[in-house]
């Protein structure tokens, strides 16, 4: 009964909550659902606030029917699952082929498209697909937005099991006639907001930024704006430091997750810090950007990278000035990729050679070719090159521009 209790008030103060956001100025929407809005789909984000193009698209008779054609009735009976709210939302193959190539028709020839495209490309959000021409460039932004929409609505709707099951699965269990409820009502609202923007994507948008707000799902952007918070005196340092000073441009140390809900920095993390500060005390470089986010155990209450900037504070006296906090990865891919994101963003030159330190064995592997396939696979490309092995726990390593591309098929970290 507790847990009955417990699960329907988490559930309504998130669903009164959205109705609250609604009745706000629209210039004041909800901070979590833009964050993840942005971070996960910046393309989106990037339509609502073009009008012209907005307005192409809103009059768009193909688009417009096809946005229509997604709306569903409010039904006298309940639904019996989550697959029955969710799979109106969803796109299947056919229909992201059909609006991409409209978006491709819609864009030709067109200058407030063209000036749209460009935006996108100077973002960064798609730097993957910066080789390819306008056309192509267009349909795979709006083809990775798609599948990722699938993504987050089929593992925080339905429960499907994502990669990484363990550490990012749904919080409720998807069965239950309450998360049935609960999901129909945030799909209803989902339709009734959009019709606001009458934008064909926008109903399984707010269904799954819904859903991850929902299942406290905000590891992407629960530290933001990280360069006005956590990081903001290390980016007053950067402007000061003449990097031709040192050997190494920064020392990125990986972060490692306890296995207990008791201790807020695991082993690995604290040796990890040990053979860190080694490298730091030998003046080797300016910065020291530690990596690692809410990983292990589930939906622990602790970041890796916050602790770590703490342990090197008061247990190394490191000042705060020159620690970057990287609090999101999630994986050894993304410490590498997000270390590199922050060096783009914050000044810091990545063709310059930097530092990876972990501990040996975790060192090995990402020297390792299993670790390059896994980049591949999970992100489709490389986020950084690496270069000489200083010890068993040092690599020389330099960031790869691409690292900027979005990857909304792990949301909590894309």
């Amino acid at each position: 009964m507790k847990k009955l209790l417990l699960f329907s008030l988490v559930f309504g103060l998130s669903i009164i909550s959205m109705a609250q956001t609604k009745q706000q100025d629209q210039k004041y929407p909800n901070k979590t659902l833009k964050g993840l809005q942005d971070k996960n789909f910046y393309l989106f984000s990037a339509i609502m606030d073009d009008q012209k193009v907005s307005q192409l698209l809103r009059e768009d008779k193909i688009l417009k029917d096809f946005a229509l054609g997604r709306q569903t009735t409010v039904q006298d009976v309940p639904p019996k699952s989550v697959t029955e709210v969710v799979t109106p939302f969803l796109w299947s193959e056919q229909k992201i082929q059909t609006v991409g190539k409209r978006l491709v028709e819609v864009s030709k020839d067109n200058a407030a498209f063209s000036s749209f495209i460009q935006k996108l490309r100077k973002s960064h959000s798609y730097a993957h697909f910066e080789d390819y021409p306008d056309d192509k460039f267009l349909y795979k932004a709006w083809e990775l937005c798609a599948k990722g929409l699938d993504t987050v609505l089929e593992v925080y709707g339905t429960g499907k099991k994502p990669f990484y099951k363990n550490i990012d699965s749904v919080s409720f269990d998807v069965r239950s006639k309450q998360y049935v409820y609960a999901v129909s009502i945030l799909g209803q609202q989902a339709e009734q907001d959009a019709r606001e923007t009458n934008l064909f994507f926008q109903p399984s948008l707010n269904l799954s930024l819904s859903l991850l707000y929902a299942n406290h799902k905000d590891e992407a952007v629960r530290y933001d704006p990280l360069d006005q918070k956590e990081n903001a005196k290390a980016i007053q340092a950067i402007k000061t430091i003449d990097f031709g000073a040192y050997d190494y441009a920064s020392i990125v140390v990986l972060g490692g997750g306890p296995e207990n809900y008791r201790d807020k920095l695991s082993i690995a993390g604290k040796i990890n810090l040990q053979l860190a500060i080694k490298e730091y005390r030998e003046n080797k470089a300016p910065f020291i950007i530690v990596s690692g986010g809410h990983v292990h155990p589930y939906m622990t209450p602790y970041c890796e990278a916050v602790e770590m900037k703490r342990e090197l504070m008061e247990e190394y006296a490191v000042p705060e000035e020159r620690i970057i906090i990287e609090p999101y990865a999630r994986h050894t891919t993304t410490n590498m990729r997000n270390a590199t994101r922050l060096m783009i963003e914050y000044g810091i030159p990545i063709d310059k050679k930097s530092l990876m330190v972990t501990n040996p064995a975790h060192s090995a592997y990402v020297e390792g070719d299993y670790f390059k396939e896994r980049c591949e696979k999970e992100l489709g490309y490389q986020p950084v090159e690496l270069h000489s092995r200083l010890s068993p726990s040092t690599l020389e390593f330099t960031g790869n521009k691409v690292s900027t591309h979005q990857n909304p098929y792990q949301p909590l970290d894309p």
